[in-house]
C-alpha cells in the first residue's frame, strides 16, 4: 500500500479532492514479506464520492489502473510506472457523445507523469525558489490516507481524516500497533541476505 499504492492513492485524491473516511482490509496471501501484498479500502470523499481501492503485488499484471464513473462519462486510465497522454480513456454515456471533443481537445496540455519528471519539477522549484509542484498540506493528505488505510485494515475500525496526528500509533509508523501477521524475518535480522525479506 505503502510502496506501490501511494502514487494512485496521490492521483486520486488530485482528481477526486479530500477523503473524508476509509474503511481497510490487508493481508499477507503470496508474498514473503513482513508487509501486507494486498491490501483493500472503500473511502468516501468530502465531495461524497465513494471510492473503491485494490492495492496488490500479487497480479501478474504489474499495472496501475483508475477508473471514474460519473454521470455523463467513464474516464480511466492504465499504466506501468508513469503514463502519458495515450494512456486515458474516455467512455462517454449515451447522448453525451459530444463531451469526446472537449476530451480531445488538441490544445489541452498533458504533464509527463513518472519519477524523473517529478525530481525534475521538484529540483527546478528549489532551484529557481519558485513553489514545490505539490505542496506539502497535499502530500500530507495522501499520507495519511494511506496511514489510515492501515490503521482501519489493522484495527477493524473505519479511520476519519483528520483522526491520525501525534499521539496516534500510525502517526510515526505504517505499522502503527502491528500487523496482524506474524513477521518473515526475525526481528532485528540483518539486511545483509539473512532472512527471506532481506
Amino acid at each position: 500500500t505503502m510502496g506501490h499504492g501511494i502514487h494512485q492513492f496521490d492521483l486520486l485524491l488530485a482528481v477526486l479532492g479530500p477523503w473524508e473516511e476509509v474503511a481497510a482490509m490487508a493481508a499477507r496471501q503470496d508474498r514473503p514479506t513482513d508487509t501486507e501484498d494486498v491490501s483493500m479500502a472503500v473511502l468516501r470523499t468530502e465531495g461524497g464520492a465513494l471510492v473503491s481501492v485494490v492495492n496488490s503485488v500479487v497480479s501478474p499484471r504489474e499495472s496501475s489502473e483508475l477508473r471514474f464513473d460519473t454521470e455523463h462519462a467513464t474516464v480511466e486510465l492504465r499504466h506501468l510506472y508513469g503514463y502519458t497522454e495515450d494512456s486515458w480513456t474516455f467512455t462517454p454515456a449515451p447522448g453525451h457523445e459530444h463531451l469526446l471533443a472537449r476530451w480531445q481537445d488538441p490544445a489541452a496540455t498533458w504533464p509527463e507523469s513518472g519519477h524523473t519528471a517529478q525530481v525534475a519539477r521538484l529540483v527546478a522549484a528549489v532551484r529557481d525558489g519558485g513553489d514545490l509542484p505539490v505542496p506539502l498540506a497535499e502530500a500530507r493528505d495522501t499520507l495519511e490516507l494511506v496511514a489510515a488505510t492501515y490503521a482501519s485494515a489493522f484495527t477493524g475500525r473505519r479511520v476519519r481524516r483528520g483522526d491520525i496526528g501525534p499521539g496516534h500509533p500510525f502517526y510515526d509508523r505504517m505499522d502503527g500497533t502491528g500487523a496482524p501477521w506474524p513477521p518473515v524475518k526475525a526481528p532485528g535480522a540483518a539486511r545483509s541476505g539473512q532472512g527471506v525479506g532481506a
